[in-house]
């Protein structure tokens, strides 16, 4: 028919045709996995963090313990109460120091959160340069897409973040960096 080719719909782009035509080759998902299980292992739970349960009940046995202790060595004489009581209370005040003053660290472990982030984020000093020139570019070429910040969160800190381009169901990694060590990249 003459009037076919006015009614032809576009065939759409892939993200697979894009990374092609700029010869870029995404970061493995394997290589991606393997990262983030290994910076899981590096910034897990502190032992104290694991076993606060059984350090709790320790600490607070612990502080009798000490008293009976403390008033054994005077042997039960009549001022062994207060020795006991003064044994527990600077058992109880050491305890206070040592958690009071961080030298025993609860820190919690850390997971990973992924967040859409605007191609505006890409304009920050924080995401690497090649990292951020890539992104940029599939970004504009391919309307719709979406930018996927993946990070490693202990409390409040940002430990390693890595970038997604996820465009009509299909998804690659751009890169993973570390502050100003870029450890992939799509190349």
């Amino acid at each position: 028919m003459p009037f076919d080719a006015l009614v032809a719909v576009a065939r759409q782009r892939a993200l697979s045709d894009a990374l092609d035509d700029h010869g870029l080759t995404p970061v493995s998902w394997e290589k991606l996995a393997t990262h983030k299980a290994e910076q899981q292992r590096r910034f897990g739970p502190s032992f104290w963090y694991r076993h606060q349960a059984a350090v709790s009940i320790l600490l607070v046995v612990a502080s009798p313990v000490a008293g009976a202790i403390a008033g054994m060595s005077g042997g039960f004489t009549a001022h062994s109460g207060v020795v006991a009581i003064t044994g527990s209370f600077v058992w109880m005040c050491i305890v206070a120091l040592i958690t009071g003053t961080g030298l025993i660290k609860l820190r919690a472990g850390s997971h990973w959160e992924e967040r859409e982030v605007s191609a505006r984020f890409l304009a920050w000093d924080e995401v690497p340069a090649p990292i951020a020139k890539a992104a940029r570019t599939l970004h504009e070429e391919l309307p719709g897409s979406r930018l996927i910040l993946g990070e490693l969160l202990r409390e409040e800190t940002v430990l390693d973040p890595y970038l997604l381009l996820q465009y009509q169901g299909e998804c690659v990694c751009l890169g993973i960096w570390d502050g100003d060590k870029m450890v992939a990249c799509a190349e």
